[in-house]
């Protein structure tokens, strides 16, 4: 017979175990045709490491926003400026193509970002496995379809490198982005619980 205490201790203990998990929904594409070029307005323009410093400033302004429970706890450690050079530095077991981060600016301003990756050792018929590590818009351009640019750019470059799969996932109450991967034609996969690294 279970004593009160070992349930109420059971039940805490579950309940921190619990707390430091969230729910993502994962995306795969495995087209080997990639969206087209899209053409940007007259003040838009793409960059990337070859031609602009990292962006450090935007990438800490979007992880300070963000609605993902590894960012606020990535930002919440070590602080937004800090958060934005880690998530630029990748973590081990992945690697950016030539040409690293994608950046958009509008009028001048940098309005977005992307981090198109490849996992090391995961290559297929000497296919690339790839993912789209991070990407963020500005608070101050969100709702213009940059996201959707950012998206179809990275998609493009990694399809263009060769891969056999991007794989990319958002959490469950980035509604957004989950209606952005579906309405792109990205195939949609079960969710899965991970958890929020410290």
């Amino acid at each position: 017979m279970f004593s009160l205490s070992l349930l109420i201790e059971s039940s805490i203990v579950v309940g921190l175990i619990f707390a430091h998990t969230y729910w993502k929904v994962p995306f795969e594409w495995t087209s080997r045709q990639a969206p087209l070029e899209d053409p940007l307005p007259g003040d838009w323009s793409w960059s990337d490491d070859d031609t602009s410093p990292a962006p450090v400033d935007l990438v800490a302004d979007v992880l300070a926003s963000s609605s993902g429970p590894e960012d606020r706890r990535l930002v919440e450690a070590v602080g937004a400026e800090e958060a934005g050079r880690r998530i630029l530095s990748l973590a081990p077991g992945f690697s950016y193509l030539p040409g690293c981060w994608q950046l958009l600016t509008v009028g001048g301003s940098a309005a977005g970002f992307v981090l198109p990756t490849i996992f090391d050792g995961c290559a297929r018929d000497g296919l690339d496995e790839a993912t789209i590590y991070h990407i963020g818009v500005s608070p101050l351009h969100r709702g213009a379809g940059i996201g959707r640019l950012l998206l179809r750019r990275a998609t493009r470059l990694l399809v263009a490198h060769g891969v056999w799969r991007i794989s990319c996932d958002t959490p469950t109450n980035n509604a957004p982005m989950i209606h952005l991967f579906e309405s792109e034609g990205w195939t949609r996969l079960p969710e899965h619980e991970r958890p929020i690294k410290p």
